[in-house]
């Protein structure tokens, strides 16, 4: 079990310097926001803590986690879902691509680091007034099969993901607190 959970943590950690290694740029946040799914905070948030240890964002997730420090990056793991974790990611937003320029490099960086099974599911959201990104994607890693999502904002210069892992045959019963978790990412 320690060798599932520390493989898992490694790929949601690959995932991260994917991400952050991808050049990204040029954009106004808040870019047309019209026909985009639109996901907002629930008002009560019981049962989650705040984190506040990301300069420049805020999310929430369950208060039952346990917090790992391991190379640099904090995860969030979830003690009833084995291997499944949260991390939150951010780099400067150079300026040489737009958002959608971003994303798509992202998700090359993505399929580079990771064999990843079908598509990578893109959907733009209005992630509480900002525009936003999720992608969905099964991966396979060292013989684990993972359902992974990441949502990708920018604010004040800054990019952030915010990605959530966890064993493919998990993710139906993580999906309420993934939801709750990016509703809260602002």
């Amino acid at each position: 079990m320690k060798k599932t959970m520390k493989m898992i943590m490694l790929i949601a950690v690959m995932l991260i310097v994917a991400l952050t290694l991808t050049g990204c740029g040029n954009t106004n946040e808040n870019d047309n926001l019209e026909g985009l799914a639109v996901y907002t905070m629930d008002e009560d948030m019981t049962g989650y803590t705040k984190c506040t240890d990301i300069e420049g964002i805020e999310f929430y997730y369950p208060s039952n986690y346990t917090v790992k420090k391991q190379s640099g990056h904090t995860a969030y793991m979830d003690p009833e879902i084995l291997g499944a974790n949260v991390n939150v990611a951010s780099d400067n937003f150079p300026t040489n691509y737009s958002f959608e320029n971003y994303v798509d490099a992202s998700i090359a960086g993505i399929k580079a680091q990771m064999q990843i099974s079908g598509d990578i599911n893109k959907e733009y959201i209005n992630l509480n007034g900002r525009k936003a990104v999720k992608l969905e994607y099964v991966a396979t890693q060292s013989g684990y099969t993972m359902k992974c999502t990441q949502v990708l904002v920018v604010k004040d210069k800054k990019a952030y993901a915010l990605t959530v892992v966890s064993l493919e045959k998990d993710a139906e019963a993580l999906q309420p607190k993934l939801d709750k978790m990016i509703k809260a990412f602002k």
